[in-house]
């Protein structure tokens, strides 16, 4: 099969401005916090970050899911031609490309000295990944459903505040739990940064507050997710990774083993949020079996009406607006999106500045990470796509791959 060339093309201006700052920030501060080293050399996140971290490993399946290859020419957005489309991926920051047709992998192109067998971190797109994994807990009668209250796994957040017992499961997955929680990328020192960067993540669970009750609007929080995974972790009694391997993993068929990444080896608590490590042939792999309702060789993997309910665009929430009872996501740099349980619909239509009444759900769904790693999965024509990004770039990623799979013959 054809890889498309490396390039060593730079990243656009602004960008490396915003990283240069990070990192003087960064410097500046670290003789007064606990930042790790490394990060005050990289000064950001990067798809390497595994390097640095403990990782909880997650074996390989013993049969893989064959992914059959028939390779095909891709239909670029915008009429470009295979060079173009090849310059312009690398340039956008695209570290691996990978497009399942009817599960035959028509297309599989990386970048940047990037191949088949190299390991990427998922970031955010983890998050999907601890949502089926709440699934697989329920179903195998760990957790009893999505109205549980967290404290009933985690009873010390009573300690912090009462209120603690009045968020669910569904308000965690859902993103609308009412805990503070800074999500800002650019300063270490925000909740988002000590979740990624502290060794200690029961220590910082402890410091969580209460903003306002839940389930009154959608506000994205890595720190629900941490949370869910802890829950799933205490409630099936044994590792969230050891669980993933045995539950999900394996059964689907992946190729290669991965590794889940911990706050420490010594505290050993998984970051649900943010550091699934594995190869793009096994994200495809996902991504087709969710594409495939669960099933893979016609047993279920993951439970259908989880899939089903999980993915579903909401409505009906409380909340004040259009936009919060249905759980309408905006942000700067990417189109609207309907957030369900860990997942996200793309909108119809897919374009910034559409009043919320005239956006409806897209049947194309999807998990997404910092910079821009993407497993898009599109019903209407039967294929599941794989980005992965050193760098977002000035892309909306979910509508431009959705755009492609529609343009597959």
């Amino acid at each position: 099969m054809t890889r498309a060339p490396a390039t060593t093309r730079r990243l656009a201006t602004t960008r490396r401005l915003s990283i240069t700052a990070l990192l003087a920030a960064a410097t500046l501060l670290a003789g007064c916090s606990s930042l790790p080293g490394w990060m005050i050399l990289q000064g950001r996140s990067m798809i390497t970050d595994h390097q640095h971290f403990d990782n909880a490993p997650i074996a390989a399946a013993a049969t893989p899911r064959p992914l059959p290859e028939a390779p095909a020419a891709l239909p670029w957005p915008d009429g470009m031609d295979d060079d173009a489309a090849a310059r312009w991926l690398a340039d956008n920051g695209t570290v691996a490309l990978l497009v399942l047709r009817r599960g035959q992998l028509v297309a599989e192109h990386y970048f940047h000295g990037y191949q088949r067998d190299s390991l990427f971190t998922s970031f955010s797109a983890a998050k999907s990944v601890v949502s089926l994994m709440v699934g697989l807990a329920i179903a195998d009668g760990h957790i009893a459903g999505v109205d549980e209250p967290i404290t009933r796994h985690l009873p010390e957040l009573r300690a912090n505040d009462p209120r603690f017992g009045q968020i669910r499961l569904r308000h965690l997955l859902s993103m609308r739990s009412g805990i503070a929680f800074d999500e800002s990328y650019n300063n270490p020192f925000a909740e988002a940064g000590r979740f990624y960067l502290r060794p200690d993540l029961n220590a910082e669970i402890r410091r969580l507050r209460i903003a306002g009750p839940p389930d009154q609007a959608y506000a994205y929080s890595s720190g629900d997710t941490q949370l869910l995974a802890m829950a799933v972790q205490r409630a099936v009694g044994q590792p969230f990774a050891r669980y993933v391997e045995q539950r999900l993993w394996q059964p689907m068929g992946a190729a290669y083993p991965a590794s889940w990444s911990l706050d420490s080896a010594a505290s050993g608590v998984v970051r649900g949020f943010c550091c699934l490590n594995a190869r793009a042939v096994d994200y495809a792999r996902l991504g087709q079996l969710v594409l495939d309702g669960g099933q893979r060789d016609g047993r279920a993997v993951l439970p259908a009406e989880w899939l089903r309910q999980s993915t579903a665009a909401q409505q009906g929430l409380p909340g004040a607006s259009d936009e919060a009872q249905r759980n309408i996501e905006r942000r700067p740099w990417a189109p609207p999106a309907f957030y369900a349980w860990q997942w996200r619909r793309l909108a119809q239509p897919a374009v910034r500045g559409v009043p919320s009444e005239m956006l409806s759900p897209s049947p194309t769904l999807f998990a997404q990470g910092l910079h821009g790693q993407y497993i898009v999965v599109v019903p209407q024509a039967d294929a599941v796509v794989v980005r992965l990004g050193r760098d977002r770039g000035p892309v909306n990623w979910a509508r431009w791959l959705e755009r492609m799979a529609l343009g597959l013959p």
